[in-house]
């Protein structure tokens, strides 16, 4: 499946300026599929932050030609990613405009607190299930199932460790 930004005109048919941008779409758009997110929300960030000015939900679905409902989910995604701002313009009361952070601390403390501190809790809570099954099962695979788990225990627990360490050396918190 291809990103919305590379749907757009063949790249010898458009504007270097339009290809940066579409260029910016695409490579945001991979690293949100590389993060589990959709790559939609990759493109419109990448899409924000190519652009000078900030755009509208109407410009960003037009421009990368994704549906309102993409674009909203996308942008409540990347607000709650604190990796975008909400502008209003002419004295509008409510913000109609977007544009992206240009920092890697949001988006990282973002992304660890959204979606990898949950996913993490949540193995916990699968490790700690597994844990009681133990006890319900033979002796003999019991014991081979308990050094399995003791593995993925292992590796979660490190996981668990890294996780402020790498938010440190990002500059997340």
């Amino acid at each position: 499946m291809t990103s919305p930004a590379t749907d757009l005109a063949p790249p010898s048919a458009q504007a270097p300026e339009v290809q940066f941008t579409d260029g910016l779409a695409e490579v945001f758009s991979d690293l949100a599929d590389l993060f589990g997110n959709p790559r939609s929300v990759g493109t419109i960030y990448g899409l924000l932050f190519a652009s000078a000015e900030p755009l509208t939900m109407d410009a960003i679905a037009t421009r990368l030609g994704l549906s309102m409902g993409s674009v909203s989910q996308g942008l409540r995604t990347l607000d709650d990613f604190d990796a975008i701002e909400r502008h209003g313009q002419n004295g509008e009361r409510t913000a109609r405009y977007y544009s992206a952070k240009h920092m890697l601390k949001p988006l990282i403390a973002g992304f660890v607190r959204q979606r990898l501190q949950p996913r993490l809790d949540a193995t916990n809570q699968r490790l700690m299930d597994l844990e009681a099954l133990l006890e319900q099962m033979p002796q003999d695979q019991a014991q081979e199932a308990a050094w399995r788990l003791e593995r993925v225990v292992q590796w979660h627990d490190k996981a668990r460790t890294f996780l402020p360490l790498a938010r440190k050396i990002l500059g997340a918190g």
